[in-house]
């Protein structure tokens, strides 16, 4: 196999040769090796390729993701012995005591894992970026980000290192990414994959990012209970492109959003204009109890496996200040928090009475400039500003535990991909893939990943 026949090729293809004897493992792990080689020196989205990948099983040779080639995200469920360091100085040297069940699901499909992708420290933020590894690219436009937190798993499905990756989202940090590199990027219903991390108190997901729709649907077959496709309809479908923060829309995301709605009801479809479903403050107040109680569970963590410290000098100043909200907490504002979250779902269960999806734009604005969300700041108000203004959408579905996927849906003046976010109730991850590859389908999009002059 050629390395420009390699990188466009999806999970679900490349699986189907090695099942079919035509292609092996090892030969998909010098091709994946070799890209990476190509593009990391632009890109940095890995922090550690690894000499000696755990082989495939010789009965997973016949699973469904047979071969590929995969990138396990720097944070969350993770592999025996190898390292987990969240971005952080803090956590440099740490290993993982066994493997998750996320991770084993993959091996158990055939996925070769090859290395870490890039995280923001402890996954706080929408671009990765961090102290200790620096700046991950965008690889359709090197002077922006990939997004993050998974913005190391996207960088590299986009520039065709692997075709699919490891992701996890507590605030968009899967849909963030996919719609920043043009991928598929769904974040599940609240429990349907394992995690063992706990999921930050219900608001986070694992799942992966993935080049196609089909993947998508392959790997949540594999890590759950897999959907079949499902958009028969005609479908009620809420679109709402007013952004749900202070900002003002970007005219660039609001476009893209009302194409992708316009495919839509050519097919039959019907789209009806809808305000904000709940009330943004809330939803961020509610948000803020449970992230800061888990950057400090994990910041502990840490210190406790290497004995180092929590201060400024292994920890990014956003980190310490999430740390000290968090000690603010008093046991009543969980239970607030708690009781909110209940009160939120049910209002967004009551807005969509007479829907069956939402569609928003995924991000606030069409590019994410490096630096701009990053955890090495000390205005804190200015950071979390900046949050708002970039994903103001995403936020609610964490919360309430609805699935929430972002798809393709065209390119910006620059050429940096945009995505359109679907959402529905919990369970719809049928309808919502069925509803992608519709889009999908349309080529608003194509994800066309290029060797580099080596």
């Amino acid at each position: 196999m050629r390395l420009d026949e390699y990188v466009r090729m999806d999970a679900t293809e490349l699986a189907a040769l090695v099942r079919a004897r035509e292609v092996t493992p090892s030969e998909l792990r010098r091709l994946a090796t070799e890209m990476h080689v190509l593009t990391h020196p632009d890109i940095n989205a890995v922090v550690e390729w690894y000499e000696e990948p755990t082989p495939v099983p010789a009965a997973a040779l016949d699973g469904p993701l047979a071969g590929v080639p995969f990138l396990r995200k720097d944070y969350g469920s993770a592999e025996q012995g190898r390292l987990v360091e969240m971005g952080s100085r803090l956590a440099q040297g740490m290993r993982a005591a066994e493997t998750g069940e996320f991770i084993r699901r993959l091996q158990t499909a055939g996925v070769q894992i090859l290395g870490r992708s890039a995280v923001p420290e402890f996954i706080l933020h929408g671009t990765t970026e961090s102290v200790v590894h620096g700046k991950t690219r965008n690889p359709h436009d090197l002077s922006v980000s990939a997004g993050g937190s998974s913005g190391g798993s996207a960088a590299a499905v986009a520039a065709g290192v692997v075709p699919i990756a490891h992701a996890s989202d507590c605030a968009g940090s899967i849909r963030i990414p996919a719609a920043a590199c043009g991928l598929v990027g769904l974040k599940p219903s609240r429990r349907r994959v394992p995690w063992e991390e706990g999921g930050w108190g219900g608001i986070a997901e694992e799942f992966v990012l993935t080049k196609t729709v089909r993947d998508a649907v392959t790997c949540l077959g594999v890590l759950g209970d897999g959907p079949m496709l499902d958009a028969a309809g005609p479908l009620r479908i809420a679109l709402c492109t007013q952004q749900w923060s202070h900002h003002a829309e970007d005219p660039e995301v609001v476009a893209a959003t009302l194409a992708a709605a316009t495919v839509w009801e050519d097919l039959g479809h019907h789209v009806t204009r809808v305000e904000a479903p709940v009330d943004h403050q809330q939803v961020m107040s509610t948000w803020h109890a449970f992230f800061s109680r888990w950057v400090w569970r994990d910041a502990r963590r840490a210190s406790l496996a290497t004995g180092r410290p929590i201060d400024p000098d292994h920890v990014e100043l956003m980190g310490l200040q999430s740390i000290e909200a968090a000690r603010a907490l008093e046991v009543t504002d969980i239970t607030t928090a708690q009781d909110t979250q209940g009160s939120i779902t049910e209002r967004l269960r009551l807005a969509m009475a007479d829907h069956d999806v939402l569609i928003t734009p995924t991000l606030g604005r069409a590019t994410i400039p490096l630096g701009s969300v990053a955890g090495d700041v000390e205005d804190m108000a200015r950071y979390f500003d900046e949050g708002d203004a970039l994903m103001p959408y995403n936020y609610v579905f964490n919360v309430t535990g609805w699935p929430a996927l972002s798809v393709p849906a065209g390119r910006g003046p620059t050429g940096v991909p945009l995505g359109v976010q679907l959402a529905g109730a919990p369970g719809y991850e049928p309808v919502l893939l069925g509803l992608a590859e519709q889009l999908e389908q349309a080529r608003l999009f194509e994800l066309a990943p290029t060797v580099p002059d080596s």
